[in-house]
């Protein structure tokens, strides 16, 4: 089967730690010559740190140490549990706000029993690759990265998919984040703030 995950001129990401360390996709990022965000009005830049091509996961490091940062669920993600997606859907093209969606998650395993992945039903797009997705109190469950590809389903299935995305699991980004020196946190932040929360724990990649 066939997921696409577009390739990179935006793309979202988010801060895991308080000391600048930024989560994406490598494939956001991995044929970037420069990457910057915006942050209160004024541009930073971000370097690679390491990527790991295989699970679509890359950490940034960035001088701008925001004391704002998501934190990981402690436990993996269920069926039918509750997520929100928030990114930066079409990058600025509908307007320089932060998005978010809503659904559950649809399935355990992505593509081909890819046990990586999870299956959610709310709404991604381009731009969203690389954001976080959380449960209601805001720990993150998994990372957006791909939708069901439309022309692919239409050959085979004779039917165009609806609300087929998929995410890399919390578990392996942990793992990965781990790998590289970065300590994350768990613990729940509560609904009260969440928007705030990830409005100012998530940025648009810009990648030239």
């Amino acid at each position: 089967m066939s997921a696409v995950g577009w390739g990179a001129s935006s793309g979202t990401g988010f801060f895991v730690s308080s000391q600048g360390h930024i989560v994406s996709n490598e494939h956001v990022v991995g044929g970037c010559s420069a990457i910057d965000f915006s942050f209160g009005g004024q541009k930073h830049n971000a370097l690679v740190l390491a990527v790991d091509k295989t699970n679509d996961i890359a950490l940034l490091k960035t001088t701008f140490d925001n004391p704002k940062f998501l934190s990981f669920s402690p436990s993996d993600p269920e069926l039918l549990d509750p997520i929100i997606v928030a990114g930066y859907p079409f990058g600025d093209s509908l307007s320089s706000t932060i998005k978010v969606t809503r659904g559950v998650v649809s399935s355990l395993a992505g593509i081909d029993n890819n046990f990586s992945n999870v299956q959610i039903d709310a709404a991604i797009q381009p731009g969203n690759s690389g954001g976080p997705i959380v449960n209601d109190q805001g720990q993150v469950l998994a990372i957006a990265v791909s939708k069901l590809d439309a022309e692919y389903a239409l050959k085979t299935f004779g039917s165009l998919p609806e609300s087929v995305n998929f995410g890399i699991k919390g578990g392996l980004v942990k793992s990965f984040l781990g790998a590289n020196g970065v300590r994350t946190t768990q613990g729940a932040t509560g609904v009260d703030g969440l928007g705030q929360l990830l409005t100012q724990a998530t940025v648009k990649l810009n990648c030239t």
